[in-house]
C-alpha cells in the first residue's frame, strides 16, 4: 500500500490579504444595508385614540412614534369634518372618504378661524378645525405649536376641538379625519387620515373608530396617510 508522507501532501495556499480585506469590506457593506432597511431615515407613524361621547366636541390623541433615524417635525394637529349625502348611507363605507381629500387645498393650520374654516359647500361640506385646546406629552401648549419627535421617540398629542354642528345639519353622514401638518428637510406636506365616521340610520347614530396605525414619513404616492405596514 502506497502511504504518503506528510510532506508529501500539498500544502494550502494562504488566502491573499487583498482577498480577506475584499471579505470584510463586503461583510460589513451588508451590515450597513440591512440597518439602513430596519432603521431608515423617515419613518414616522401616528395612531389615534378617539373617545366618541360628544361629535360635537370631539377629543382626540395623536400618537406619534418615530421609527426612523432622522427627527421628524410636526407643524400642528388639526380635524376635517366632511358632511355628505351618500347614495348608501354606510359609516364603514364613507370612512374612505378621508383618502379621497386633496391634502394641499387645506389651509395651514396658522390660518384657520376659531370657528372652523369652511373648504367646501358643493353637495358636500367640508370644514377645517384647529384644536381649542391641546397639550403634548402631558404638558399644556399653544395649538399649532411647532416640535420635533427625534428618532426612536414617541410623542402623544391630545387635541380637543369644537365643531360647528349647525352647519352640518341635514346630512345623513359625517367623518372625521385627523390632520398633521409635517416639516421635513424644508419641505411642508399634510397627511389626512382616516378617523372615524357617524351615520344616521333610521333614526339612530352608528358609529365606525378606525384603530390602526397609519405611516406618514415617507408620504406614499396616492396617499397622504396609508395605512402601516403597507
Amino acid at each position: 500500500m502506497l502511504r504518503l508522507s506528510r510532506h508529501s501532501l500539498p500544502r494550502r495556499k494562504a488566502l491573499p490579504a487583498s482577498l480577506a480585506a475584499i471579505g470584510v469590506l463586503a461583510a460589513i457593506s451588508i451590515g450597513l444595508f440591512w440597518l439602513k432597511e430596519r432603521h431608515p431615515g423617515q419613518d414616522l407613524r401616528v395612531s389615534f385614540h378617539i373617545p366618541v361621547a360628544a361629535p360635537s366636541n370631539p377629543a382626540i390623541t395623536f400618537t406619534f412614534q418615530n421609527l426612523g433615524r432622522q427627527p421628524a417635525g410636526v407643524r400642528g394637529v388639526g380635524l376635517l369634518l366632511i358632511a355628505d349625502n351618500p347614495p348608501i348611507i354606510s359609516d364603514s363605507d364613507n370612512i374612505d372618504l378621508c383618502d379621497k381629500v386633496d391634502a394641499t387645498a387645506l389651509k395651514p393650520p396658522d390660518q384657520i378661524t376659531a370657528h372652523g374654516t369652511l373648504i367646501s359647500d358643493a353637495g358636500q361640506k367640508r370644514e377645517e378645525y384647529a384644536p381649542v385646546s391641546q397639550s403634548a406629552g402631558g404638558k399644556p401648549q399653544t395649538p399649532a405649536t411647532a416640535i420635533d419627535i427625534a428618532g426612536g421617540q414617541s410623542l402623544a398629542i391630545a387635541a380637543t376641538f369644537k365643531t360647528d354642528t349647525q352647519q352640518t345639519q341635514g346630512f345623513n353622514n359625517q367623518v372625521f379625519c385627523p390632520i398633521v401638518w409635517l416639516a421635513q428637510a424644508g419641505h411642508d406636506s399634510t397627511a389626512v387620515c382616516q378617523g372615524f365616521a357617524m351615520a344616521t340610520n333610521n333614526g339612530g347614530m352608528s358609529n365606525t373608530i378606525v384603530a390602526r396605525q397609519f405611516r406618514i414619513l415617507p408620504a406614499s404616492p396616492g396617499a397622504s396617510c396609508s395605512t402601516a405596514g403597507r
